[in-house]
Order: C-alpha cells, then sequence, then structure tokens
C-alpha cells in the first residue's frame, strides 16, 4: 500500500499540473482577446482623421461616415452683427464669431483641403474655421469679394469644382436660401426630404447646422448635424 500511495502521488501531481496549465492558458487567450477589444475600439478613434467631429454625428451614421472616401460639409454662415444686414459686407456679431470658434474645435486639425464660401463676409469669415478659403460670387450682380477684389467664378462652378474635386475634405459655407442647393446639387434633390433643407432652404433662425454629406461606394449619403456650433443671438 505504501509503494501504491508513493506511485499515485506522482500521478495526482501530473494532474495538477494539467489542471493548472489549462487554467493558465484559459486566462491568456481571455487576456488576449479584451487586449483585442480594447486594441480595436482604440484603432477605430484612431484611425478616423476628426474624431471630434465623428462624435457629433449621429450613432447610426458613424460607422459609414468612418469609412467613406470624401465628406463635403455645409454649413449656413454663423450669425450676422445685424439680422437685419443683408449686404455683402454685413460682418459676424459676437455670438458669430464664438460659433466661428466652436466651429473651428469641432473641425479640428488639419485644415480642409478645399474650403468654399460666397464673396459675402459673413460666410467667408465662417469659412475660415476650415482653412484658406476659395470665395465665388454671391450672385451675379455681387461678385466682390469680402476683403477686396472680385470673385472669378460663378456659384455653379464653385459647386462643379467641389463635386468633381478627389480630395478628402470640403467645406462650405453659404447662405439660408444657398445651402440647400448645394446638398441637391451634390447629393441629389431627394437628399433634402426629412431635413431642415425640406423646404429648399433654411428658415431665418436655422443656424449652427452642419450637412454632413459623405461618399461610400460612390454613393452620396446624408448626416444632419443640427445646431452643431450654434450659439444663441
Amino acid at each position: 500500500m505504501k509503494l501504491m500511495a508513493q506511485t499515485d502521488r506522482p500521478a495526482y501531481g501530473a494532474a495538477s499540473i494539467r489542471s493548472a496549465q489549462w487554467r493558465t492558458g484559459l486566462i491568456a487567450v481571455a487576456t488576449i482577446a479584451l487586449g483585442f477589444v480594447f486594441s480595436a475600439t482604440a484603432l477605430a478613434s484612431d484611425v478616423f482623421d476628426r474624431p471630434a467631429l465623428l462624435s457629433a454625428a449621429s450613432a447610426a451614421a458613424r460607422a459609414d461616415i468612418a469609412s467613406a472616401d470624401r465628406h463635403i460639409l455645409i454649413v449656413r454662415h454663423a450669425r450676422k452683427a445685424d439680422e437685419s444686414c443683408n449686404a455683402l459686407d454685413c460682418p459676424l456679431g459676437e455670438s458669430g464669431l464664438a460659433m466661428v470658434e466652436r466651429l473651428d474645435t469641432l473641425l479640428g486639425e488639419p485644415d480642409f483641403d478645399a474650403v468654399f464660401s460666397s464673396s459675402a463676409c459673413r460666410t467667408y469669415q465662417t469659412a475660415l474655421a476650415a482653412g484658406d478659403v476659395l470665395q465665388h460670387a454671391a450672385a451675379p450682380s455681387a461678385a466682390e469679394m469680402c476683403g477686396g477684389g472680385v470673385a472669378d467664378r460663378t456659384r455653379a462652378e464653385a459647386l462643379d469644382a467641389a463635386v468633381s474635386s478627389d480630395v478628402r475634405w470640403t467645406f462650405v459655407a453659404e447662405h439660408s436660401n444657398t445651402s440647400c442647393g448645394w446638398v441637391a446639387g451634390i447629393a441629389g434633390p431627394e437628399m433634402l426630404e426629412g431635413t431642415l433643407c425640406a423646404g429648399g432652404r433654411l428658415e431665418s433662425g436655422d443656424y449652427g447646422d452642419i450637412f454632413w454629406l459623405y461618399r461610400t461606394d460612390g454613393s452620396w449619403r446624408l448626416d444632419v448635424l443640427e445646431a452643431a456650433f450654434d450659439i444663441d443671438g
């Protein structure tokens, strides 16, 4: 019996070792799997080049936005110093300038690849949040640019340039009666349905909305970030 007990003890010890090794293996696999989860989450946030902007998008659209190859953001200008002023040189007010600061933070770095605005100072000042601005005539009879000079292309020509470009990031600052036309001109009028542009134009109190057009598999889609950079006047 003593011999048998001595013989059994190594067998019991081997089984214990195998059990411990099995537990260690399971823990290692679980640790690796958890590491993959954390790594994938970190990678997803690191890969997209404008994480703050992506976080402002609707949750349902984020995955598609993150995989898109082109992005065109269209906004109405920020709040004017005097809401009754509609001349080309009407500047932004204090709340409008604060909106531009908020927009700048939301857009992040670096500057956008292409930035368009009408030649009105209020749209030009808003577009500066995205980078160096190319101005187009606000109207056929209103081509004087903010800061001096004359715009050498029309709104239609600017829209064509934005659509035909292959740059990743494009920003457009327009007016309440022209912003929606850019969305329709790029993605089709049906894209306006169910949005603030459903009537073909924005209402007078619609400020701070970002119309985010993003292209996936060759098709344009839209996510509207309502009041994303608004500050009440």
